[in-house]
């Protein structure tokens, strides 16, 4: 059983072949095994990564419970490349989580990595479409880059229930793999 909102974790796990010691970069930490998507990776599996929360009681928490390291910086404006290179990262990346709110930032996010450096085996994208119609601008414009530098969309508008409203789905994340790996 995962750790993550809808699976995030087990997909990864899955579309990997269950690998041992694989590597994460995870922007939007939130919590250190509520809701994670590399809670499992670290625990199960003895993935290293890095994770990135703007809030500082948020990164406490996390680096008080776990062994990899969550940074307090800016997620939409921080230097990746730099820290990236400065730690020898792999050029490939088995995984890369980009969820921080609102959705316009998870963008921002996105944009501000080295896509064209570093390549991720596995991504997941909150986009939060379900929050505001006019979130399918940034929904699009994640297809726009990701499309674009040659990863292939796995599951789209990827959705959460809320037992409080029978029938209702929330699509929020779209789930990327690169082809060329996986």
């Amino acid at each position: 059983m995962g750790y993550s909102q809808v699976g995030q974790d087990e997909f990864v796990i899955e579309t990997l072949n269950h690998k041992n010691g694989g590597v994460y970069i995870e922007i939007g930490a939130y919590h250190s095994k509520d809701i994670s998507n590399t809670y499992m990776l670290e625990k199960e599996y003895g993935w290293t990564g890095l994770s990135f929360e703007i809030d500082p009681l948020r990164s406490e928490e996390f680096n008080a419970n776990r062994t990899n390291r969550c940074y307090t910086v800016d997620a939409t404006t921080f230097d990746y490349e730099t820290l990236f290179d400065t730690l020898k990262l792999p050029k490939q990346i088995d995984y890369l989580q980009v969820d921080i709110e609102p959705a316009a930032n998870t963008l921002k996010a996105l944009l501000a990595l080295p896509l064209e450096k570093y390549r991720f085996s596995v991504i997941t994208f909150e986009h939060d479409l379900y929050d505001d119609p006019n979130n399918i601008y940034i929904k699009n414009k994640q297809i726009e880059v990701l499309s674009g530098l040659g990863y292939e969309l796995a599951a789209d508008n990827v959705f959460d229930i809320d037992e409080r409203f029978p029938g209702k789905t929330y699509p929020f994340e779209d789930w990327w793999i690169d082809p060329s790996v996986v």
